[in-house]
């Protein structure tokens, strides 16, 4: 009897353990299908290193003095095909991105591999691979003149299939069709990008998804 007690006290430890670890549901869609990723007052449904990541006044901030390697705000969530939809502000100089269908490749720095949507001068817009293929998709030079360094400016991201698309500030800046079938990615994470050496802030907000049908 005892042995059994014991064996179902072990199972109570491992079920609560694994049920810690699930995340939290996501929000409940709008009438038009969009998802809320962020509500304005915390990191809920997100992880990263809170020594770069806060929420002010209503908006994700990413800064810190110094770091050395790239890391990431990490959505707790996976997702395959969508339309992703983020404001953000780059107030001086700096460089981040947004990740998408990317993995999660070292938990304790929250360092993240994938497509990445580019944020930075010289870079706005493109198609990034992080700890990939680098560079897919190169600049178009339209969307430079678009980019505002003191107010937001407006990402829109979608990913179908083997295709993916970037809008910036209403400029169509990729619109690619990804042919390797053993590199490109089906589903995986969002994540917010703070890259070495820091230094700079980064700024995001509004950031809502809708899923859409394969």
């Amino acid at each position: 009897m005892k042995l059994r007690f014991a064996a179902l006290a072990v199972v109570a430890v491992l079920t609560s353990a694994a049920s810690a670890q699930d995340p939290a549901p996501l929000p409940a869609p709008d009438a038009d299908g969009w998802i809320s990723l962020f509500n304005g007052k915390d990191l809920s449904g997100w992880k990263g290193n809170t020594d770069i990541w806060r929420v002010v006044d209503g908006y994700i901030q990413g800064k810190i003095d110094k770091i050395g390697y790239n890391t990431f705000l990490v959505s707790d969530h996976k997702f395959p095909d969508f339309v992703l939809e983020a404001k953000f502000i780059l107030p001086k100089g700096g460089n981040s991105g947004i990740q998408y269908r990317s993995a999660v490749t070292d938990p304790a720095k929250f360092v993240v591999g994938g497509y990445q949507a580019d944020i930075g001068g010289g870079y706005w817009g493109i198609l990034y691979e992080e700890r990939g293929r680098g560079i897919l998709v190169k600049p178009v030079k339209e969307v430079e003149a678009t980019i505002k360094a003191d107010d937001w400016n407006q990402y829109v991201i979608t990913a179908q299939g083997t295709k993916v698309k970037h809008v910036v500030n209403g400029v169509t800046t990729v619109d690619f069709d990804d042919m390797d079938e053993k590199k490109r990615a089906a589903d995986g994470v969002l994540a917010l990008q703070y890259h070495a050496p820091g230094n700079f802030e980064i700024r995001f907000k509004d950031l809502r998804i809708k899923l859409l049908k394969k």
